[in-house]
């Protein structure tokens, strides 16, 4: 054979042009497939990790109370402690801190007591503050999600339901002014009195400590039901697991009051009277009250302990906590009304006027 008449043919290498396309829109189309999936995952993790550190705390809370005769416990309360030095003072206490030992930092706790700082107060006693080497960041009190706070020192994502509060201290409330019993709802321009206790618990589970009154779980159980009240909630402006501000430890709505007596607006004063918490008096306080800065997710960019109300930067919503210790994601969009409601542990028995429906 003669092979030197052979033709070598030559060897093709790669992909034609066409075929490259191809491929390139089949890239294409396979992520256009998996990457939301992907990114609503990696999303979901942040939003789920929260949510345990929630039901962590919050579980913390229903521990305390459990403990405590089923009464829930205060948002703020002045503990009387002593130093190393031997100096005895009380110290202002948030619930952050007087749930230290229910999460598993007893050593904390004793650690802050040890060194308080002692400072000068009335009648001669002493005033005890948090050293700044306590100021540290806990974990469990801080939302993934949330940058400003997570992994950082006193870093605090959560904040307990405060009930109705006046709009003057919505904002701040710097010297603890807000309290149960503060305002007047029957007009009679005497704050204080039991009733009027009854009727601000009936907003609200956390207050500052007062001996006169606490709610407990039974009263929440024979009214509204603890699937239906809001224990705990996610804020973007909360601030520092240490701090004593209402406007940064808790949450609430704000109502208009005029030396300590609430503006019903529309209807008789006595039908006002009658049902105080009905959400349906225009200008009066609640669902239909102006400005809408207490709304879920209102002015995400305002300044830390300006806005005490719900808040997140998980798509849609926020994460919450319920007294029966189930976890939920309220969605932003939720019914005003409804909203007012599950903040209230009993406010069926004062006017609300429609009951909460169970899609929400």
């Amino acid at each position: 054979m003669n092979h030197g008449s052979w033709k070598t043919q030559p060897h093709r290498s790669g992909l034609t042009r066409a075929e490259v396309v191809v491929v390139i829109g089949l890239i294409a189309l396979l992520c256009a497939v998996f990457m939301p999936g992907l990114d609503q995952r990696k999303r979901a993790v942040p939003k789920m990790d929260c949510m345990n550190n929630l039901r962590q705390v919050g579980i913390a809370h229903l521990n305390f109370t459990s403990s405590n005769n089923a009464r829930f416990g205060s948002f703020q309360e002045d503990v009387e402690i002593e130093n190393e030095a031997g100096q005895r003072g009380n110290m202002a206490t948030p619930w952050p801190i007087q749930l230290l030992p229910l999460l598993d930092e007893s050593a904390l706790l004793r650690d802050i007591r040890m060194s308080a700082v002692a400072t000068p107060g009335h009648d001669n006693g002493l005033i005890m503050t948090l050293a700044e080497t306590e100021k540290i960041a806990l974990q469990v009190f801080t939302c993934r999600a949330d940058g400003n706070t997570f992994r950082k020192p006193g870093g605090l994502s959560y904040v307990v339901n405060a009930g109705f509060m006046p709009r003057t201290l919505y904002h701040g409330d710097p010297n603890g002014l807000h309290r149960i019993g503060q305002i007047s709802w029957d007009g009679n321009d005497i704050p204080g009195e039991e009733e009027d206790c009854r009727v601000s618990a009936a907003t609200g589970v956390f207050w500052r400590k007062d001996n006169s009154y606490q709610l407990s779980l039974d009263e929440i159980v024979q009214a509204d039901g603890m699937s239906q009240t809001i224990l705990l909630v996610e804020n973007l402006q909360a601030g520092m697991w240490y701090d004593t501000d209402t406007a940064k430890i808790a949450f609430g709505l704000p109502i208009e009051t005029k030396n300590n007596q609430v503006l019903f607006g529309a209807g008789s004063f006595p039908e006002s009277v009658a049902s105080p918490l009905n959400t349906v008096f225009p200008q009066g306080s609640l669902a239909t009250a102006t400005p809408s800065d207490w709304r879920i997710n209102a002015d995400l960019k305002a300044k830390k302990g300006t806005r005490p109300r719900p808040s997140s930067l998980h798509k849609g919503g926020v994460n919450v906590m319920f007294a029966d210790g189930s976890c939920r994601f309220l969605n932003e969009k939720i019914d005003p009304h409804v909203y007012v409601q599950l903040m209230t542990p009993a406010g069926s028995r004062y006017g609300e006027h429609k009951p909460v429906e169970s899609s929400y």
